[in-house]
């Protein structure tokens, strides 16, 4: 807890440690290629945890809860995905594991993100919007843009809910749901 300065003004309260894991977010828990680390979202926060120490860090910058969360194979980057309101931009957040700061915000998405999955090289990031929104976005990691994006499935067909790279090509990746 934070104490109150002589000033007058009352310090900021820092969050040093987290307890609970609801298991709400779809593969929300995910071991860091290291092995040494586990990740999940916890409301508005990625929660980062050691597996030896027990030791937490966390990343903030979303504005509402968190939705989906990736790795890319080489642990060097995280994303995480959120959900607002209708109508409202919902974030993806491109993070730098070693540095745990956030690299950019991605903001093409409306409603939810449903899912994320980082191409086998790392080289795209794939996004895939919720019901509201409908589309799956390619984005590159390195240049921290859009690359294209396109209705994840024709209206007709039901909503996609699901996004997965290749695991051996990045220029490939599917969509599904219902």
């Amino acid at each position: 807890m934070a104490a109150a300065k002589g000033d007058g003004a009352v310090g900021e309260l820092e969050l040093q440690a987290a307890i609970g894991f609801n298991g709400h977010v779809p593969c929300g828990l995910i071991c860091h290629p290291d092995r040494e680390h586990i990740l999940y979202p916890l409301g508005c926060t990625v929660v980062i945890q050691h597996l030896d120490t027990k030791k937490q860090s966390f990343l903030h910058g979303h504005t509402d809860n968190v939705s989906c969360v990736a790795v890319s194979r080489d642990g060097m980057y995280v994303a995480s995905g959120q959900v607002t309101c209708i109508g409202f931009k919902a974030d993806v957040i491109l993070w730098d594991f070693p540095k745990q700061e956030l690299l950019a915000r991605l903001s093409l998405h409306e409603g939810k993100v449903e899912g994320l999955s980082f191409s086998p090289r790392g080289i795209y990031l794939v996004s895939l919007g919720g019901q509201d929104d409908g589309r799956v976005m390619v984005w590159d990691v390195s240049k921290r843009e859009a690359v294209c994006g396109s209705p994840a499935s024709p209206r007709s067909a039901g909503n996609a809910n699901v996004v997965m790279c290749s695991s051996c090509r990045d220029e490939m990746f599917v969509t599904a749901g219902k």
